[in-house]
């Protein structure tokens, strides 16, 4: 019998139907949804972030979304204060927290834990900046692939904050990022942790494609437009997401309209990929293809 209060994680890449699911429990038990999503955190990111629409969000209310601006940063540790505050709510009103969402770093993060790293220095952190200003942001992130390649591996080319952190623990430290990752097994005894993933293959790409078209159909390219123009800039940490990054070219006509969808597309491939790899690295997990397989097995553990 369990002594803890239950906590569940539902991960997976991007569209493989995470949210379905987690809608689905919500319908049958009492809970509370946490979203675990690096872009779903900025307000006013709705259509690219793929939240659920507003009126769903009243019948289905997460936290952790639209909790900060898109010209503000956010890093892993404000995530884990923010989590524990939302896991401890929801434990007091004896409700079951369930984490969803695609952000593996912040599952690797609560799920495994990192190492302390070093403190941020703001002398150090101007002068990668201002390298970054002289020489372009590509020759910061190959720098970042020759010291340390697997982090680079897992950030973004056009994530400008992560990029930097990675550069700055290095020069600090004298340590590469990835060497703060603890190679540990979950000691967290009351998580139940699945994995949804579809798999690759030419349906996971059509469904990718058909997700994509019906952003820009929603509107995508007018929501970036005003997020720009609402904050007069296009260098906003939230730019550089997959798919804000790759409209916010088009927006810059640095890109055309008819290779958006692509570009778009091969973003999302991309980031699929990168959450993969991460997936690999947190330990005890179960692995389902079928929401209603998943969602049996979290109802089995939640009743033992």
């Amino acid at each position: 019998m369990k002594t803890l209060s239950p906590i569940i994680c539902i991960l997976g890449p991007t569209n493989s139907g995470k949210t379905d699911l987690s809608l689905r429990l919500f319908d049958e038990i009492s809970a509370d949804l946490i979203s675990v999503d690096s872009v779903q955190i900025y307000k006013h990111a709705d259509i690219g972030s793929n939240k659920i629409s507003k009126d769903l969000q009243s019948k289905y209310p997460h936290e952790l979304i639209d909790i900060i601006e898109p010209n503000e940063s956010y890093s892993v540790g404000e995530f884990l204060k923010d989590l524990k505050r939302s896991i401890d709510k929801s434990t007091k009103s004896n409700k079951v927290p369930i984490l969803v969402g695609g952000s593996m770093m912040y599952f690797f993060s609560y799920l495994v834990g990192f190492d302390d790293l070093p403190k941020s220095d703001p002398s150090v952190r101007r002068k990668i900046l201002q390298d970054i200003d002289t020489k372009g942001k590509e020759i910061a992130y190959k720098k970042l692939k020759a010291k340390d390649p697997e982090a680079a591996k897992n950030i973004h080319p056009n994530d400008t904050q992560r990029i930097v952190r990675a550069l700055e623990v290095i020069e600090i430290s004298k340590k590469t990022m990835s060497s703060f990752f603890k190679r540990k097994e979950n000691s967290i005894s009351n998580v139940f942790s699945v994995v949804i993933d579809k798999g690759r293959g030419s349906n996971f790409d059509e469904d990718l494609k058909n997700r994509v078209e019906v952003m820009l159909r929603k509107g995508f390219i007018d929501e970036v437009e005003e997020i720009i123009k609402m904050y007069k800039s296009n260098e906003l940490p939230l730019l550089n997401s997959s798919g804000y990054k790759e409209v916010s070219m088009y927006l810059d006509n640095k890109i055309k309209k008819d290779v958006l969808i692509e570009k778009i597309f091969f973003a999302h491939k991309k980031l699929a990929k990168h959450q993969r790899t991460w997936i690999k690295k947190i330990p005890n997990l179960k692995a389902f293809q079928s929401l209603d397989t998943a969602k049996e097995e979290i109802i089995d553990y939640l009743s033992y």
